[in-house]
């Protein structure tokens, strides 16, 4: 995407406990749950984060609406929980016991019978030939939730920070001079978080993945700071599939084998300049995981609607 690289001194990085706790906003009641790969109290590569974008074939985009946890084909898959499980078509269904949650593993062959009853740690499965993850899913009634958000899965530990690769103005698909800005436009994001240790293997090594949460701020030159304004929000809901154009800007590109994606988030669509003063504006975003690490950075806009 071709815009302004964002300066490296505008760009800080936390690992900020304070922010894991005022963002995570955990969904659902519940304890936390193991892994369902072997050793299933160890933390596994993950080389797809929930809400990544999503396109096969001539289907529409979509939001990835689970975890992929990287495994040998073959690989044995366990149940997290106490529960019945139901075999299904790519995979199986676990319904936990306490009836609010159902935890559904993709890309895996069944070891156990239809309707059979397990015990966390019991083996279920095995991954499938060719695939080398097991898409992972947990569901609160018709809602499917992020797994890695604080009171999922267990032990998560991240402490790598997003990235923000660039920030700027665009009107359709052309982009805008931020020192020369006019008009209805959009504010765009490319930014993107790194999976923790252990790093997913090649070929999806280099793999960026979707940030948990985005917000930002225009701030006038030498006036304090105003309020924040959401972005995006993955921390824990899947976000509805009719809003992927209204998240993802069309430069875009998902993960590929050796081929890491691109993520272009909109900040605003059809931003009126025009209802606000001209003048010099500071652009501020800051994006987190969902465990509160963060980046932060800036461009500076220039609102010229009073020129000719």
């Amino acid at each position: 995407m071709d815009l302004p690289r964002v300066p490296a001194l505008a760009v800080t990085r936390a690992a900020v406990v304070l922010a894991a706790i005022a963002l995570a906003a955990p969904a659902g009641a519940g304890a936390t749950y193991g892994w369902p790969l072997a050793p299933v109290n160890r933390q596994h590569p993950v080389r797809g984060f929930f809400d990544d974008p999503r396109q096969q074939g001539t289907e529409p985009p979509s939001f990835h609406f689970g975890i992929d946890v990287c495994g040998a084909d073959g690989a044995p898959v366990y149940a997290v929980a106490a529960g019945e499980v139901r075999v299904q078509a790519d995979g199986l269904a676990l319904i936990v016991d306490t009836g609010d949650r159902v935890f559904s593993y993709w890309h895996v062959v069944p070891t156990v019978a239809d309707r059979a009853r397990v015990q966390p740690g019991d083996r279920i499965g095995a991954i499938k030939e060719g695939f080398g993850h097991v898409h992972f899913v947990e569901r609160h009634g018709d809602q499917y939730v992020n797994p890695l958000r604080p009171g999922g899965i267990a032990p998560y530990v991240d402490a790598t920070s997003p990235t923000v690769t660039s920030l700027g103005v665009v009107a359709g698909k052309r982009r805008v001079d931020p020192g020369a800005v006019q008009g209805v436009v959009d504010l765009v994001v490319e930014t993107s978080d790194t999976p923790p240790a252990p790093l997913p293997p090649p070929p999806w090594d280099g793999v960026r993945v979707a940030p948990a949460y985005v917000r930002w701020r225009l701030v006038a030159n030498g006036s304090p700071p105003g309020a924040w304004r959401t972005a995006l929000d993955f921390r824990s809901f899947l976000a509805a599939s009719t809003r992927f154009t209204e998240v993802y800007a069309p430069w875009t590109t998902m993960n590929r084998p050796g081929r890491p994606g691109s993520l272009v988030f909109y900040l605003t669509h059809a931003w009126d300049s025009r209802t606000t003063p001209d003048g010099r504006y500071r652009l501020d975003v800051a994006v987190f995981d969902t465990q509160g690490n963060s980046a932060r950075a800036h461009i500076w806009l220039t609102l010229t609607n009073s020129t000719p």
